[in-house]
This record gives structure tokens, C-alpha cells and sequence, in this order.
């Protein structure tokens, strides 16, 4: 997948020279109805963070049409600066016995081995917020959830990196 390539209706956009990201990004969205995604960019980030992510929702023509003037926007940006390890502390689903679901919402560390999975993550992360805003998933649209979701898509692209 190179940068600027329109996939299936939707524009995927690598500014950082990831393609094995996006490709895989793109196969795990494969199962989904992805037709009201406008795009999904990677990009650079210049800050002291080590990611940022966004999923902007659809907007509507005029309230409570069924009819869109956009799409969903998926952005992911990571620092291309920093050296791995990286470490990111955000909302997790804590494992507790005391809790009915058997986890609550609290701060975990992540860790990524190197940029690719710490990209993978944060698309991840924000495609759960869209296949949950779009009712794709029966998940609560949660951080939590959603870093929930990104730690399994980021678990098996690193198996898929093992294999080769």
C-alpha cells in the first residue's frame, strides 16, 4: 500500500512509509462495511508525544438525515523521532474479579517494540471507534474497549511479522 491509494472507496494515506501497516490495517477492515469511511491516514507526528489518534464521525447534510456531507476520517500520527521502546499509558480494561464484566476502566501502560506496532495500535484503536459508532461491533464505545481492540489487532500483526 503506497502513500495516496484509494482502496474500496476509501482513500488510504501512509505518509510514513509504512505499507505492511496499512495493508494489514486495510485486511482487517476487509470483514467490515467500511463504504462510510472518507479516509484513513498515517502520518508524522511533530510533537513530544509518541502517537495521537483521531476518528472524526460522519456529518450530516442536515440534522437527522439519513444523507452525509463526509465520512468517517480515521487519523493515526506517530513520532518518527523517538526510539523504541515505546511506552504510552492510557485508559485499559483492568482485569477485577469484583466487577460484574470482570475488568474496569483504569490507566495502563502499553508497550510497543518498535514504531510499526505502536501505528498499528493507534488505527487500531481508531477503527474500533468507528465499527463501534457504526454499530459494526457490540462493544461499548469506550477508550478502554478500544485499546482493548487495538492490543488484539497489535498481538496478531505481531505474529503475522513472525511468521515471515
Amino acid at each position: 500500500m503506497t502513500e495516496g491509494v484509494r482502496v474500496f472507496g476509501m482513500d488510504m494515506v501512509d505518509k510514513v512509509s509504512m505499507p505492511h501497516v496499512m495493508t494489514y490495517i486495510h485486511t482487517k477492515l476487509h470483514e467490515f462495511d467500511t463504504c462510510l469511511i472518507e479516509w484513513i491516514k498515517l502520518l508524522p507526528l511533530n510533537k513530544k508525544a509518541i502517537l495521537h489518534g483521531c476518528c472524526t464521525y460522519p456529518l450530516r447534510i442536515k440534522p437527522r438525515s439519513r444523507s452525509y456531507k463526509s465520512g468517517y476520517r480515521l487519523r493515526a500520527s506517530v513520532n518518527t523521532e523517538l526510539a523504541p521502546p515505546f511506552v504510552y499509558q492510557h485508559w485499559g480494561r483492568i482485569p477485577s474479579k469484583k466487577c460484574k464484566q470482570g475488568w474496569y476502566s483504569g490507566a495502563k501502560i502499553f508497550r510497543f517494540d518498535d514504531l510499526e506496532e505502536c501505528a498499528v495500535h493507534t488505527l487500531a484503536h481508531e477503527c474500533f471507534h468507528f465499527l463501534s459508532h457504526s454499530k459494526q461491533v457490540a462493544h461499548k464505545n469506550t477508550e478502554a474497549n478500544a485499546n482493548w481492540w487495538a492490543d488484539m489487532w497489535t498481538a496478531e500483526f505481531r505474529l503475522t511479522r513472525i511468521q515471515y
